[in-house]
């Protein structure tokens, strides 16, 4: 079986982020062993940044493609295989080529159809019998959308190939968030979602898409919406972080993990608050994105993926894990501290996520909530108010 693999940077990355410094991006951030994990892992199974065979890049909202000469970006392929509607065309024409670095694109994140397009037309156009989609913040969610447009406009040869999307830190931002972020389309037969603990930036509310109907054991079939916007409207399934229903069982080929540091953190920023000083890299938070960047590889490998380099992380999955929960007290400091207890209301020292389409701010659920007790041995801060029950999907902790 044939796998071709896109990995789709997260807002404001260029598509060798981690592999070159340019004026506000210094690669000294990132773990030598990991880089920019979505980046470093096209490299590692294509063997160069600028092939588009076996795998290939797709830059982050808001940015050019390349750190030099970094004022341009590349065409997009918007216009085949898949046949879209007019309107979905006209929108994502709008950020193909010229000078796509924008502080305002990068906050609004409309540029996300226009790139999540693009990269479903270059897995359609491949030839592969199976697609590989991993990515970052925007990326992440960049995946999920193109998984859809797939499954909507794919011709027949090419709609039900098989997809499966290892999602770090999946981000839309602010604003609306439509059925295709929140809802997994049943052409995505694996998913494994990766959610910062750390991170409490207002904008960064985590999203965790809903599984599908073959997931969850259903019968529901898919109805699509009329537009590319509501797609996925008629097709909200059983929301993953509700409480749930007697008698119901576990997903399958959905899989949920919580992992410690910040969002830049899970995607092999190394710094010890999780900004962008290199001066403040630091051992003890390497290790997150190096877990992260192992869990990556392994997956991908199971999924089919061949990679040309071997894992430049020698430690074991199991080594990391343990290193990390011995030495947390950067990891703590990240948000708040060990104890994430506060008289101010609301838990602010709590991460926020969601799986409810809409634009209303406070469909959201606090990250302790729905994730239940984390083990006693993996020292995950809490508040006192934390639910032990978590939601209807397990989680598993980093």
């Amino acid at each position: 079986m044939t796998v071709f693999t896109v990995s789709f940077c997260g807002t404001a990355c260029t598509r060798d982020e981690g592999e070159a410094s340019r004026s506000d991006s210094d690669m000294r951030i990132y773990s030598p062993t990991t880089g920019y994990i979505p980046v470093r892992i096209h490299k590692e199974i294509s063997g160069d940044l600028h092939a588009t065979r076996p795998s290939v890049t797709v830059r982050g909202v808001g940015q050019n493609d390349w750190s030099q000469p970094g004022n341009t970006s590349e065409p997009l392929v918007l216009s085949g295989p898949l046949k879209v509607p007019g309107d979905l065309l006209t929108e994502a024409q709008k950020y193909s080529g010229g000078d796509r670095r924008s502080t305002t694109s990068q906050l609004t994140g409309w540029e996300a159809a226009a790139l999540a397009l693009h990269g479903a037309n270059l897995a359609a156009g491949s030839g592969a019998e199976a697609y590989n989609f991993i990515g970052h913040s925007r990326g992440a969610v960049e995946a999920i959308m193109a998984a859809w447009f797939i499954q909507a406009y794919g011709p027949p040869a090419v709609k039900n190939i098989p997809i499966r999307i290892l999602a770090i830190d999946p981000v839309p931002g602010p604003g609306q968030w439509y059925g295709i972020l929140t809802q997994l389309p049943p052409n995505v037969i694996s998913y494994v979602g990766v959610t910062a603990w750390d991170h409490l930036d207002t904008g960064f509310n985590g999203l965790v898409p809903r599984p599908n109907a073959k997931m969850a054991g259903s019968t529901q079939a898919l109805s699509l919406g009329g537009g590319w916007m509501s797609l996925a409207d008629n097709y909200q399934l059983t929301d993953p972080l509700a409480a749930p229903k007697s008698g119901a069982t576990q997903p399958s080929d959905y899989t949920l993990f919580a992992c410690r540091g910040r969002h830049g953190t899970v995607a092999g920023n190394a710094t010890a608050d999780g900004q962008y000083d290199p001066a403040t890299v630091s051992a003890s938070v390497a290790r997150v994105g190096q877990l992260v960047y192992k869990l990556a590889r392994g997956y991908l490998t199971q999924w089919g993926t061949v990679f040309a380099a071997k894992s430049a992380v020698g430690q074991s999955a199991l080594q990391l894990r343990q290193e990390i929960h011995l030495d947390h007290a950067q990891l703590d400091n990240m948000a708040g501290g060990p104890l994430r207890d506060s008289v101010k209301p609301l838990r602010p020292y709590v991460r926020r996520v969601s799986s409810i389409s809409g634009s209303i701010p406070w469909n959201t659920y606090y990250l302790e909530d729905v994730v239940g007790d984390p083990p006693y041995r993996q020292p995950y801060p809490v508040t006192a108010a934390a639910s032990k029950d978590g939601g209807w999907v397990r989680w598993n902790f980093l």
